[in-house]
């Protein structure tokens, strides 16, 4: 839970230029008024194209935070989320698709999200792309290794600061 807090906390400081309805969505998400959270999440994630509204949205869905359970719903936050930037969004879409949990399950495309989120940092997509790598036959490897080059030169970009994310 602290773990949690420091993450959701450092996700509004690194969104400092957003706009303040994306702090309050978050604050009340962290407070568990999911109604209020998704009231104002949704329209900035749906009309902004607010990034990280997006991958919060998706982890609504993901949990049942307000929302029934969706995991088809997440993946397509989390995607939208992903093709911005967001790096945990990254590796959650691997992991959906790891799983076949909301999406079809493909070990390629897991590995490819991976390899995006872990080419921006995220730990735990580091060790993602080892153990999902070791699940490839070296032909799956081979397009899998193609298909992350194509996703990173693609989506190796943090969301920006501007206009699109505030």
């Amino acid at each position: 839970m602290k773990y949690r807090l420091i993450t959701f906390l450092f996700i509004v400081l690194l969104s400092a230029g957003a706009r303040a309805d994306f702090n309050d969505g978050v604050v009340a998400l962290m407070m568990g008024d999911h109604d209020k959270a998704l009231s104002i999440l949704v329209p900035l994630a749906e009309t902004a194209d607010h990034a990280y509204a997006q991958y919060f949205v998706g982890r609504m869905h993901a949990a049942g935070q307000g929302v029934e359970k969706d995991l088809e719903a997440a993946a397509k936050w989390y995607r939208k989320a992903s093709e911005s930037g967001v790096a945990d969004a990254q590796y959650r879409l691997g992991n959906l698709y790891e799983n076949g949990s909301g999406v079809p399950r493909d070990m390629e495309y897991a590995y490819g999200w991976y390899k995006v989120a872990a080419h921006l940092g995220n730990p735990k997509a580091i060790v993602a792309v080892e153990h999902s790598g070791e699940l490839l036959s070296p032909a799956e490897r081979k397009e899998a290794d193609a298909l992350s080059a194509d996703l990173i030169e693609k989506y190796r970009q943090t969301p920006r600061t501007t206009a699109r994310t505030q």
